[in-house]
């Protein structure tokens, strides 16, 4: 199912969206929670959507959603006006695919009939493709160079930069709580849904960055939610220091008579004494290292096998610190075609010359 939404006076008309799953079709499902997302993004604050649909166009595109209000504004004939205001037309259209790229006929018949049905030529039209991949650089000038006699400009972009550039936006407004809770929500669907894959989810760690370094584990409190991941990496001043591939996921609680008892939450394997011991060994080292807590029951544990947390340098160059949890999506991030084809040694070193 495709997306449609157009500009008209006092904002943007959208046509009512259930929240409740009415489709059987998964790529009618993935429309609707596409529009969904977009949606809450306007009813939150119309200058953070109007910025995220900026952030996925070129340049030369400026897409406006909201109005302009002008005092005393000049005329070449006619005079001054003394109030003006105007929101500026346009049109967006949204092709969305479970996997692959589209045909670029299609794609050049949508922006062709939109363009024959319009009554007056909108100031801006967008056609955004949108799939688990991107056209290539070739494609896209081919499709540009198409529909630009119906004045439209054409992106191809992935679930994964939706992702990463919503999860940028969050961090400019770390004081928008509604926001960070739509940025986590529409995380967690594109996950579930496997919309993005070979995530890597970096985590701040402040005091207990040593006990994850001496130990190569991370830790956390059984109630804090997190999605599906294969990699973790532990960030602390403004760089990730260490990424881990994980081999585990345990739920650990130390009882009274020092016997460790735990349960596998992911990973076929049982748990060794080995990886027993660095638990222990964590929890018991928590309380002087963190300078008060106790971490021997309620948490779980996200082991790395030994070669498999590997130190890099992965710098954040933009403003603020990490307030919490961050995810990419390492195929993207790296611009690689598969991540199994890399050890986890690899994949550090290539972070190395990364930055976000």
């Amino acid at each position: 199912m495709d997306l449609f939404i157009k500009i008209i006076q006092g904002g943007v008309y959208m046509s009512f969206i259930n929240p409740f799953q009415l489709y059987s079709e998964k790529e009618n499902t993935t429309t609707n929670n596409i529009l969904l997302f977009l949606s809450n993004l306007y009813r939150i604050d119309s200058k953070i959507y109007e910025l995220f649909i900026n952030s996925i166009l070129p340049d030369n595109v400026n897409y406006n959603a909201i109005p302009v209000f002008e005092q005393q504004k000049t005329q070449k004939e006619g005079g001054i006006i003394d109030g003006y205001v105007e929101i500026k037309s346009s049109k967006i259209i949204i092709k969305t695919e479970l996997d692959g790229t589209d045909r670029k006929n299609k794609l050049i018949n949508y922006c062709k009939n939109i363009y024959k049905k319009s009554e007056r030529c909108p100031e801006t039209n967008i056609l955004i493709h949108l799939s688990t991949s991107a056209f290539n650089e070739e494609d896209m000038k081919s499709i540009n160079k198409e529909v630009e006699p119906y004045n439209f400009c054409f992106v191809s972009t992935t679930y994964s930069e939706f992702v990463s550039l919503i999860q940028n936006i969050t961090d400019e407004y770390y004081f928008k709580p509604e926001l960070h809770l739509l940025n986590e929500y529409f995380y967690d669907y594109c996950s579930s849904s496997n919309l993005i894959k070979d995530l890597f989810r970096i985590v701040p760690c402040g005091k207990s960055f040593d006990l994850n370094k001496k130990y190569h584990l991370y830790f956390q409190p059984v109630d804090r939610g997190y999605s599906n991941h294969k990699f973790i990496g532990i960030y602390q001043n403004k760089e990730v220091k260490y990424i881990g591939k994980i081999s585990k996921i345990v739920y650990a609680e130390l009882l009274e008579n020092k016997d460790l008892t735990t349960k596998n939450i992911s990973g076929k394997e049982e748990i060794s004494k080995e990886e027993k011991e660095r638990i222990i060994n964590t929890m018991k080292e928590f309380p002087k290292v963190y300078g008060f807590g106790d971490i021997s029951k309620g948490h779980i544990f996200f082991l790395f096998d030994k070669e498999n947390f590997c130190a890099t340098k992965f710098k954040k160059t933009s403003k603020y610190g990490l307030l919490g949890s961050k995810f990419f999506e390492l195929k993207t991030l790296l611009n690689i075609k598969s991540v199994n084809k890399l050890t986890t040694d690899e994949i550090a070193e290539r972070l190395k010359k990364k930055t976000w």
